[in-house]
């Protein structure tokens, strides 16, 4: 029997082009009041096409990475987000393997995907209430100004499945994964969960990072006859240099970054589920009328109404405060600048503390409360659904809700997060 890791394949983003335009007639999210198709997004990339037509906005062209560079540059998306993934998961599957993996980079809204020789960028932005719009430019085109197309109706065959909760979001899966990048599906083996504990995680990926005696999936490929079991190859682990496995030179950094796959994962359950529950409450509280003008949103609220919000607000405060997130049993780190770049974004409190900070020794986030908290997709949820949130994160900070889903925010955690919300989130202070 061959001794295998377990192989856990995060395969983000696949921003997979293959739905027919027929489709949208079963999308529920294209009928009102969300309208998916006929509203104009306003991602950041829909802001940025708005720029580079009216030619306030140029995207430059490099020899070796085409328009990548300007394009992560208009963006604000740093390089050290950088990760790779080597499964054949997306548009451009037939260039990508553990030879010529396809890179992620990504901020708080948006997410780029390229692939050296590739003729796209594939671009997922996130739309404060129509959630996930997908997007590709043509590398090295003649056109001027180049042209960024939004992709509506392709895209949405995968990332408007279960997995996204059938709104249209993002997805981050966990395949096992070959050494051509295909995916392959060993029988007898532990089933690989990209959102599992750290030692079922990222097959078909590659990782950088320390981790001590703790292990993950990824570097590793496997083939169809293998059994892969819980024990794992340490020599996939703790890996600092990828260039045994391809020519790191050809990408903007030479990492994968073990805590940003970690962000980057939390990012996508949370963009998600903003998604689902603005379309949610939004179909709830929308009412029907033969005014051209009339409201999504009516001012009174029904029982039902009532009772629905405060479901969606629970789900909601429950990601807002990682419940079930990982747990480390060692200490972590990754390789690069990513740590320190995303942790000294703003906002802070009077103290300096802020959501963004890292734990890494027990848990991924010092103060257990997500910085999404902060997003535009938080914002842009129905009034009424932010009442009910707000309401729920005092009652579980204040322990008014002391269910034991919530035994991992110890007493510090949640005089620190009351305190830090208090003075940096206006709409939490003024629900007290």
């Amino acid at each position: 029997m061959k001794r295998l890791v377990p192989l856990v394949r995060l395969s983000v983003i696949a921003l997979c082009l293959v739905c027919c335009r027929a489709l949208q007639a079963q999308f529920s999210f294209d009928l009102p009041p969300i309208n998916y198709f006929q509203s104009e997004p306003n991602d950041p990339v829909a802001q940025l096409v708005k720029q580079v037509e009216a030619g306030d906005v140029t995207l430059t062209e490099d020899p070796k990475t085409g328009y990548l560079v300007s394009l992560l540059r208009e963006l604000k998306i740093p390089v050290s987000s950088q990760t790779l993934v080597f499964s054949k998961t997306s548009l451009q599957r037939h260039l990508i393997s553990p030879s010529n993996p396809r890179a992620i980079y990504f901020n708080d809204a948006t997410y780029v995907g390229w692939v050296p020789h590739g003729e796209l960028i594939e671009v997922a932005s996130v739309d404060p209430k129509l959630g996930a719009n997908f997007y590709t430019i043509e590398q090295f085109s003649q056109e001027n100004p180049v042209r960024i197309l939004r992709r509506t109706e392709r895209c949405l065959f995968c990332h408007a499945s279960s997995d996204t909760g059938r709104v249209p979001g993002l997805l981050m899966q966990s395949v096992f994964t070959s050494s051509s990048g295909n995916r392959v599906f060993p029988s007898d083996s532990v089933s690989p969960k990209s959102d599992g504990p750290l030692q079922l995680r990222f097959s078909g990926w590659f990782v950088t990072g320390k981790h001590g005696e703790q292990t993950h999936l990824g570097n590793l490929q496997i083939e169809s006859d293998a059994i892969v079991d819980a024990r794992v190859d340490r020599t996939n682990g703790n890996v600092t240099d990828l260039s045994a496995w391809f020519d790191v030179k050809k990408y903007l950094s030479p990492h994968s970054d073990l805590v940003a796959l970690l962000v980057l994962q939390h990012q996508v359950t949370m963009h998600n589920l903003f998604t689902l529950a603005n379309h949610q409450s939004r179909t709830q509280l929308h009412r029907p009328s033969t005014l051209p003008s009339a409201a999504e949103v009516v001012a009174e609220r029904t029982k039902e109404d009532s009772v629905v919000l405060d479901q969606i607000a629970e789900r909601v405060v429950d990601g807002l405060l990682m419940v079930g997130d990982l747990r480390l049993t060692d200490r972590i780190s990754g390789t690069g600048a990513f740590v320190d770049e995303f942790s000294q974004q703003p906002p802070r409190d009077s103290r300096g503390r802020s959501l963004r900070e890292f734990d890494l020794r027990k848990r991924l986030f010092r103060y257990p409360c997500s910085y999404l908290i902060y997003s535009e997709a938080f914002d842009a949820l129905p009034a009424p659904l932010l009442e009910s949130i707000y309401r729920r994160l005092h009652d579980v900070l204040e322990r008014r809700d002391s269910r034991s889903k919530y035994e991992h925010l110890s007493e510090a955690d949640r005089i620190a997060i009351t305190s830090i919300l208090t003075e940096t989130k206006p709409g939490f202070a003024s629900a007290h």
